[in-house]
């Protein structure tokens, strides 16, 4: 804000108004800072007034060039105006209407100060001053981090990394962090932290920073995540950031501790193959020489630099002491260095079983199996028939015994403690004698002569029985599982066959047995089958149900042939009874032709089917139902 006054020559009142243009004044308003974006256009404003009777005007832009003189750049007087030619604006800025100064481009160099000053003759002139501010954000930072590694035992700092960012206006700020805290680096040089800042004006004007970390790392950062923040202004007072992105150290540092133990299985049994894991705290990773302890003296098994030991199907001999020995000569004398792990691995004996894994038993008589084992830990012991359990513990008892029981029978142990710790043993048992026949139908009943029928004769028994037949001809199909031998005939059966006695017989060393066989045959039906039906499951002649479907439509007949008399007696046609004599002669007979009378008794007549009340009476000549 600034204004003009002419200079007072006295106090005398005539001289004041022999000047009337002491009396006017320019007041002008210019904003002390203007703000924009790199690239985008900006108006300077240059507001002013004049009281008083003002003469012609003249409103001026100037600028401080580079040899810190004061040029004018753009002009406005009586209505006319333009741009100063051969300064460094000419043809990039103007004037609008309101005489405030555009720039339709930014550029860095348009930071400085822009004045615009009003001169209204008489009245004097005034000026306000306006300072342009570009701003522009810098390219995402560049971060450049070491990648050797980097000695905790080092007495002094280590380059860490370099963080850069580039071509921005004004020049940023950079900071760093450990794990998202703050560092709180001086710039002076020590032993412990510290930063080293650069920054370069690049050709366009704008600016490049970059700064340098520096740090005595310690084993604490082996796991520590670093990064950068590059912090930036931009306009009305805000504050842009950019992080790089996050990258850690490789350290080299001494083993303190050592860890030895059993990775897998935790329950050990014989068969499997186990793991034991070795690992030592110190970077890089350490030899690792394992050995196997055995009354006090330690044999070397293997040394491995991924400190995993596989011992691979493991048996009982394989329990004992196992050692660890991690080789890193930075480690301290004092740092315990080996560590001792024990393993034991469970087992369990072949099984022992009594009488023996073939036992064969008399019929009738009793046996008892008896199953036993040993191993790391006592086992638990189940007898079984096929999927059944038959018995708890390592004895099982079998009384009275029957062909039925013999079989295998399996003992299996276990150890529940110790998943998939198990054996099994197997015992034939075979039950030896007479043998026996099954029970099957004997006795079957036939329709008719002709049929086919097949007889069955099932006998168990050891050894292994032979069947016979009563039947000559025949050629029986045998079949036998286990101590069970089956025998099946197809037979044509006669009368000659049913009268016969049929059986079937089983015999071994130890003595036979027969089984008897009944053959039925039914008199013929009333319609009897074209053809002779067959027996024994299937009926491929019509069988016994054509002889039922003959049977019912006898029946139906006859029925129908009641009804018919029935009906032509009541509408009469038939009569029912008669009084009167019937001559069968001619109506004119002689006397040599013999005559025939009939003559009915009225009550036997009037009593059978056709009477409707099943009594007697009726009129003469009339007919009775």
């Amino acid at each position: 804000m600034g204004q003009s006054g002419c200079p007072l020559r006295g106090l005398l009142l005539l001289a004041l108004i022999g000047r009337p243009g002491c009396l006017a004044v320019v007041q002008i308003s210019v904003p002390a800072q203007v703000e924009v974006l790199l690239g985008s256009p900006v108006t300077i404003p240059c507001t002013h007034s004049i009281t008083g009777s003002p003469d012609a005007r003249l409103v001026e832009w100037f600028i401080t060039d580079r040899d810190g003189e004061r040029q004018r750049v753009a002009y406005s007087e009586g209505g006319r105006g333009g741009v100063d030619q051969s300064t460094e604006y000419s043809g990039r800025l103007y004037m609008d209407p309101d005489l405030s100064l555009v720039l339709p481009k930014a550029d860095v160099s348009d930071e400085r100060a822009f004045s615009c000053q009003v001169t209204a003759g008489a009245a004097g002139s005034a000026e306000g001053v306006a300072q342009l501010r570009v701003y522009e954000p810098p390219e995402p930072p560049e971060l450049t981090a070491n990648s050797g590694i980097l000695s905790v035992m080092e007495r002094s700092v280590s380059e860490i990394a370099t963080c850069s960012s580039r071509n921005a206006n004004p020049a940023p700020t950079i900071s760093w962090f450990k794990d998202g805290a703050r560092l709180e680096a001086p710039t002076e040089r020590n032993d412990d932290m510290y930063v080293v800042s650069r920054s370069v004006k690049e050709a366009s004007g704008l600016q490049s920073v970059s700064s340098t970390l520096y740090l005595r790392p310690s084993k604490a950062d082996k796991d520590a995540q670093f990064q950068c923040l590059v912090q930036y202004p931009l306009p009305q007072g805000q504050v842009g950031n950019t992080s790089s992105e996050h990258f850690s150290l490789v350290l080299h540092y001494f083993t303190e501790n050592v860890e030895f133990m059993l990775e897998s299985p935790l329950v050990i049994k014989e068969g499997d193959d186990v793991r034991l894991r070795c690992r030592g705290d110190g970077q890089p990773e350490p030899e690792y020489i394992f050995y196997r302890v055995q009354a006090s003296e330690a044999v070397e098994l293997a040394t491995k630099q991924d400190g995993v030991l596989t011992l691979p199907s493991v048996s009982r001999a394989n329990s004992g002491t196992y050692r660890c020995q991690v080789l890193d000569f930075d480690s301290p004398p004092e740092v315990q260095l080996e560590k001792e792990v024990i393993i034991h691995v469970n087992y369990l004996d072949p099984l022992t079983l009594h009488p023996g894994r073939r036992v064969t038993v008399p019929l009738g008589g009793d046996v008892t199996l008896t199953c036993s084992g040993q191993g790391s830990q006592p086992p638990k012991l189940v007898w079984r028939k096929g999927k059944e359990r038959v018995a708890h513990g390592g004895t099982h008892t079998l009384h009275s015994v029957s062909y039925h029981v013999a079989g295998t029978y399996t003992c299996e142990a276990s150890v529940p403690s110790v998943p998939g710790l198990q054996r099994d043993q197997t015992v034939q048992v075979t039950v030896e004698g007479k043998p026996e026949m099954e029970e099957r139908p004997t006795q079957h009943r036939l329709l008719a002569e002709g049929q086919r029928i097949q007889l069955t004769c099932s006998a168990m028994g050891h050894p292994e029985p032979e069947l016979s037949w009563s039947l000559p001809g025949v050629k029986p199909v045998v079949s036998g599982t286990g101590n069970r031998v089956t025998s099946e005939v197809m037979v044509e059966v006669t009368a000659s066959l049913a009268k016969s006695e049929i059986w079937c017989r089983a015999r071994n060393r130890f003595g036979d047995v027969t089984q008897h066989f009944t053959l039925e045959i039914e008199p013929p039906a009333a319609t009897p089958s074209s053809s002779p039906p067959a027996v024994g499951g299937s009926e491929p002649q019509g069988g016994s149900g054509a002889a039922v479907v003959a049977v019912v439509v006898c029946v139906l007949l006859l029925l129908l042939i009641v009804g018919f008399f029935y009906c032509m007696q009541r509408r009469g046609h038939l009569h029912c009874g008669a009084r009167e004599k019937r001559s069968l002669t001619p109506k004119e007979g002689g006397a040599e032709d013999p005559a025939v009378e009939m003559k009915t008794d009225k009550r036997n007549e009037q009593t059978g089917l056709l009477s409707p009340s099943g009594g007697g009476g009726g009129g003469d000549g009339g007919h009775e139902c």
